[in-house]
């Protein structure tokens, strides 16, 4: 093992246990599983990079005293696997890079990227209720029934642009053809801030994914940006690339996408009717999956599955 993980696990164990959080306590809190985090205490494992960044951010100046440090690379969002690799972030960090120069009034996205507001606002986290009031209100602003299909991928919103990788000019072929392939199972969508204010975006959709994933996904990104969600943090560890994203949020970001995709009334109705998941699906231009999602998430699995229920005599 490294010295600096040496000194990473060392500052982790001695801040946890200083503050009197159990190791579960402190793997809700930095965003690391259990065994994970109690497998890194232990010297059994090594954190990667997104670990390593998860757990320099929650050490703060007890970090900075054990010589530990981070390069801040970008402030985005972006949709990814949880443990995307480092390859495939450094390549939508070119895009990101690439999007920004070729809009000239925005602001360059550097290793000097400096925080914002955003970024060190707490999570909020929305009810379920909030939730589908919110997808609603969002079909009723774009004038869609609730009992119709909604094409997100025609959802535009005011400072918002929108692009695949074959349009951001400037990105090397080979980062575009990884992106595009091996790297493209890892990441479906990204959202590039263009000014300080967030008031201008570019959106970037991975194109090399059904038609029902792209809508989800893209749908996601609108909400971060409609809620004003953190920015996921890109930084450099050890010359390799990693990044931090709030649980709560995308938690939330992708309930509200599918809710708007899938309306509760209509779900309910058609779950009712006995409707399939495909048959549902086929109807919202969504996946199987997501509208089994939904029923799992409005409590009617048991009402789909037909399960009865009785006391015994």
């Amino acid at each position: 093992m490294k010295t600096d993980k040496q000194a990473l696990i060392k500052a982790l164990k001695k801040k946890r246990e200083s503050e009197g959080l159990s190791i579960r306590a402190l793997s809700e809190r930095v965003g690391i599983s259990f065994s994970s985090l109690a497998r890194i205490e232990r010297g059994e494992g090594e954190p990667d990079n997104n670990s390593t960044i998860r757990i320099i951010e929650w050490l703060g100046p007890d970090a900075q005293d054990a010589g530990l440090s981070f390069d801040s690379v970008a402030l985005v969002h972006f949709r990814a696997a949880k443990n995307v690799q480092s390859k495939t972030v450094h390549c939508l960090l070119q895009a990101a890079q690439q999007l920004v120069r070729n809009n000239s009034n925005a602001f360059p996205i550097s290793e000097d990227f400096a925080e914002t507001d955003s970024e060190l606002a707490g999570a909020v986290a929305l009810s379920k209720s909030e939730m589908e009031e919110m997808a609603n209100g969002l079909r009723d602003d774009l004038e869609v029934a609730l009992d119709a299909p909604l094409d997100a991928l025609n959802i535009r919103i005011d400072g918002v642009d929108v692009y695949t990788i074959s349009d951001v000019h400037g990105l090397g072929a080979e980062s575009a053809k990884f992106l595009l392939g091996q790297g493209g199972r890892e990441w479906s969508a990204m959202s590039v801030p263009l000014d300080m204010t967030e008031d201008r975006w570019a959106i970037l959709r991975n194109d090399s994914h059904t038609p029902e994933r792209q809508k989800v996904t893209y749908l996601e990104e609108c909400w971060h940006i409609l809620l004003g969600h953190k920015l996921t943090r890109i930084a450099k560890v050890a010359d390799a690339f990693g990044r931090t994203y709030d649980s709560t949020e995308e938690h939330d970001a992708f309930y509200l996408a599918s809710a708007t995709m899938l309306p509760e009334t209509e779900v309910r109705s058609q779950v009712t009717a006995g409707k399939s998941a495909a048959e549902i699906a086929a109807w919202f231009g969504t996946s199987p999956e997501l509208v089994e999602y939904r029923i799992k998430r409005l409590g009617l699995w048991r009402v789909y599955k037909n399960k009865g229920v009785e006391l015994n005599d």
